[in-house]
């Protein structure tokens, strides 16, 4: 691959090393490399009816699309993304996870954070990757709507059982979404446990349909 000369002086700048291959970062997808970036690949089919999720998921959530295996190149990008601070990265993974064949939906909202936890990181990961997938699809995007009213601790550090009391009552909505399908974004579903919770609170808010979309999927 030819570098160009922004990539020349970004490396001459800052002299990343990849975190996957310790070679030289690609300024693009810094701290990654570009070889390694390539590595991410997409499922053969991103949507899915079945899984190994809680057995009332699928009464509140019509269908769940992820981008690709949380595994790999791509979970080491989540983690510099969502624990790293490395916001760029998650704009990049939001053109990737954009790639998805959108569902019908009317309104994208993302899976939000309690606020003591948005002011600690300073961001939404969920809410990012929605931004891009409202700017490449051309849907609405509310930030609004969902609210987290209850700071819980972090689902990756429970068990499968702890994971659904850990979120139970933390969701609530502001206004009606009567009649809507809507698209509900997050990172990375594993149990299901937060994309269902969320999708109560949606329905009870006259939701007609919600369609889960996320970055990865914990195979």
């Amino acid at each position: 691959m030819k570098l160009s000369l922004g990539s020349l002086l970004y490396d001459l700048v800052f002299n990343e090393r990849c975190p996957v291959c310790n070679k030289n970062s690609y300024w693009k997808f810094a701290p990654f490399c570009f070889s390694c970036w390539q590595e991410i690949e997409p499922f053969s089919s991103n949507r899915i009816f079945t899984g190994q999720f809680h057995g009332d998921f699928w009464k509140y959530i019509a269908s769940l699309r992820s981008f690709g295996a949380y595994e790999g190149v791509l979970k080491s990008a989540i983690h510099c993304f969502k624990y790293g601070g490395i916001i760029r990265i998650g704009r990049e993974l939001g053109k990737l996870m954009s790639k998805i064949n959108p569902p019908d939906i009317e309104i994208l909202i993302p899976v939000p954070l309690h606020i003591k936890k948005l002011r600690q990181r300073e961001f939404n990961q969920s809410a990012i990757l929605a931004k891009e997938l409202s700017k490449r699809w051309n849907i609405s995007l509310c930030l609004t709507s969902l609210v987290k009213i209850r700071d819980t601790l972090e689902q990756a550090s429970l068990d499968r059982k702890d994971r659904f009391s850990n979120v139970k009552d933390a969701y609530s909505i502001n206004g009606s979404l009567k009649g809507l399908k809507v698209g509900l974004v997050d990172d990375v579903v594993t149990t299901g446990a937060t994309l269902m919770e969320c999708a109560k609170v949606l329905k009870k808010a006259g939701a007609k349909e919600i369609h889960a979309i996320t970055l990865a999927r914990v195979s």
